[in-house]
C-alpha cells in the first residue's frame, strides 16, 4: 500500500471512531463503511492506493478475521442461559438454514438458467450460512434482547458446519450427473472427520488452554498485556490443531471460545476487551482489501 493509501485509510478509521456511536445506532456498519472505503479509495476509483494483495494473502487475512471473531464471540455465551434458551438456536439452524437453502436454490434456478438443480442447490448451501463478522454489530448491542444475541451467536458459529455436509452431497450430485463423483463413502469420511475432530478438538483446546491461563493468573505469572494476546494464541491453536487433523478449524474455533468461556469465565471480561479489538482491526482491513480489489472485479 502506497504512503498516500495509507493516510486515506487511517482517515477513514479516524472518521468511522469519530461517528461510531451513531454509526452503532444506525444502518451504517462497519462492514459496509470500509468496504466502500477501500472501493472508493482503490485503483479503479480515485486511485489513491496501488493495493494489490494476492488471493492467498486476502484469503489468510479474512480467516485470520473469522476465527479471532469466532472464538471471541463464542466466548460470550453462557451455556446455561442458552439450555434454558435452545428452542430459538434450534429453529434458526434447524428450519430457517434449511428453508434458505431451498428458497436460494430456486431463486438460482430462476437467475441463471445455466445450472442445473444440484448446481443450483451447491450455489444457495454456500451462500445461506450467515457469517459472525458482518453480524457482529448485532450480537454485541446490548439494547438486542440476550436470548436473540444468544441464538444468533450460535447460528453463526455452527452453520458453516452444518451447512456442510449439504454442500458436499450437493457437490457429490452435481458431480455424478456429469459422471465424475466421488464414492458416498468418501464424502461421509470427510463430512465425519470435518464434524467430529473440529469440535473435540477445540473443546480440549479451549478447557485446557482456560485453565492453564486461569491457574497462571491466579498465582500472578501472567501479565496484563500477555493475558489479553493469549486469547488470539488460543483461538489461533484450536483452528490449526483442528485442521492439521483433518477437522473443521472454525468450528474448532467457535467450540474453543464457548470451552473458555464458561469453563475460565472469571478470566474472560479482560480477553474479550482486547479480543474485540484485535478483530474490529483485522475485520476493517479485511473490507477495505475485498472493496478495493473485488468490487472492481465484481
Amino acid at each position: 500500500m502506497s504512503g498516500v493509501g495509507a493516510i486515506a485509510l487511517s482517515l477513514g478509521v479516524l472518521a468511522f471512531a469519530l461517528y461510531s456511536r451513531r454509526f452503532e445506532s444506525g444502518i451504517v456498519t462497519l462492514p459496509l463503511f470500509f468496504t466502500a472505503l477501500g472501493l472508493i479509495i482503490g485503483g479503479d476509483v480515485l486511485g489513491l492506493t496501488d493495493l494489490d494483495m494476492s488471493a492467498e494473502v486476502l484469503h489468510v487475512l479474512a480467516e485470520l478475521t473469522l476465527i479471532l471473531v469466532l472464538f471471541n464471540d463464542a466466548s460470550r455465551i453462557d451455556l446455561r442461559t442458552l439450555a434454558r434458551e435452545r428452542g430459538l438456536p434450534i429453529r434458526l439452524l434447524g428450519i430457517s438454514m434449511p428453508l434458505t437453502i431451498i428458497l436460494g436454490a430456486a431463486a438460482a434456478l430462476l437467475m441463471f438458467g445455466q445450472l442445473s438443480l444440484w448446481e443450483a442447490a451447491v450455489l444457495a448451501a454456500i451462500l445461506a450460512p450467515t457469517d459472525a463478522a458482518l453480524g457482529q454489530a448485532v450480537v454485541s448491542n446490548e439494547r438486542v434482547p440476550l436470548r436473540i444475541r444468544q441464538a444468533l451467536n450460535v447460528e453463526s458459529g455452527l452453520n458453516d458446519g452444518i451447512a456442510l455436509p449439504a454442500i458436499l452431497i450437493f457437490i457429490s450430485l452435481a458431480a455424478g450427473a456429469h459422471g465424475d463423483g466421488q464414492s458416498a463413502g468418501a464424502w461421509a469420511e470427510f463430512v465425519g472427520l470435518q464434524l467430529v475432530l473440529g469440535p473435540v478438538v477445540g473443546a480440549a483446546v479451549g478447557l485446557v488452554g482456560g485453565r492453564l491461563l486461569q491457574a497462571a493468573t491466579a498465582r500472578g505469572w501472567v501479565t496484563g498485556v500477555f493475558q489479553k494476546i493469549s486469547v488470539l494464541a488460543l483461538a489461533l491453536l484450536c483452528f490449526a490443531a483442528a485442521e492439521s487433523l483433518g477437522g473443521n478449524g472454525f468450528i474448532a474455533a467457535f467450540v474453543g471460545g464457548l470451552a473458555m468461556g464458561n469453563f475460565a469465565r472469571d478470566i474472560c471480561p479482560r480477553l474479550w476487551e482486547f479480543g474485540e479489538a484485535e478483530g474490529q482491526v483485522l475485520a476493517l482491513l479485511t473490507f477495505a482489501a475485498f472493496g478495493a480489489i473485488m468490487l472492481p472485479i465484481a
